[in-house]
């Protein structure tokens, strides 16, 4: 079974100013507003998430948030609602980063509530794994993430999450995780994706690679 591509990219805080942030989603349009066999999309920052969202809406190019609150609505100062994201037409969530987890303390019972709120209202969560060493058995430990995030979500909508292998070893560093070992963790996520939720699950579901990607090593990456 083919599955389509998919690319993206989140500014984390880097661009915060509205008309700094316009200039990224502008590009992409010029660049790619015919292009149909691969999926895009960007997670600006939450504070210019409204004018990109006006500039991405009704182009082939997806947009939405970096981290949502745990419910719909609610008392949840300071997080961004599930619902604003739904009311700007986004159609992506990047959930359970490891610096949400590592600074904001975020565990796996709560990215778990926040994946199936994203899944329960038709948007796509990119869920972020990934070991924190490069010595640590690889297989267990994303094998203890996969199963834990993805606890009592509803099989039939599987299909649309995306994984993003993101080892925190390669994080903003000079040098991404070389080709041969992201593959080789994919080909582990797929076979454990294959043990708990079946061989369609595991053929369907998207996986994507973020730490330290740059022009010159994407390609080989993919």
């Amino acid at each position: 079974m083919k599955r389509k591509p998919i690319v993206g990219m989140s500014l984390k805080t880097y661009i915060n100013k509205i008309d700094e942030s316009l200039a990224i989603p502008t590009k992409m349009i010029e660049k790619f507003k015919n292009t149909k066999d691969i999926d895009l999309f960007l997670l600006p920052s939450i504070g210019t998430l409204y004018p990109v969202a006006k500039v991405l809406e009704k182009t082939n190019i997806g947009y939405g948030a970096q981290n949502i609150g745990p419910e719909l609505k609610g008392p949840f100062t300071g997080e961004l609602s599930l619902e604003s994201v739904i009311d700007l037409g986004g159609k992506y969530v990047e959930l359970g980063h490891a610096e949400r987890k590592r600074i904001f303390k975020e565990d796996y019972e709560l990215i778990n509530k926040k994946i199936i709120l994203t899944l329960d209202h038709s948007l796509i969560p990119i869920i972020c794994i990934g070991e924190s060493d490069r010595s640590m058995d690889i297989r267990k430990e994303l094998e203890k993430q996969i199963t834990s995030l993805l606890k009592d979500v509803d099989l039939t909508k599987l299909e649309n999450v995306i994984f993003a292998y993101e080892p925190e070893w390669a994080i903003g560093k000079e040098k991404s995780a070389d080709a041969k070992y992201v593959h080789h963790a994919f080909k582990i996520i797929r076979e454990i994706l294959e043990k708990y939720y079946g061989k369609d699950v595991s053929k369907k579901i998207r996986i994507i690679y973020g730490g330290s990607v740059s022009k010159e090593n994407a390609k080989d990456l993919a």
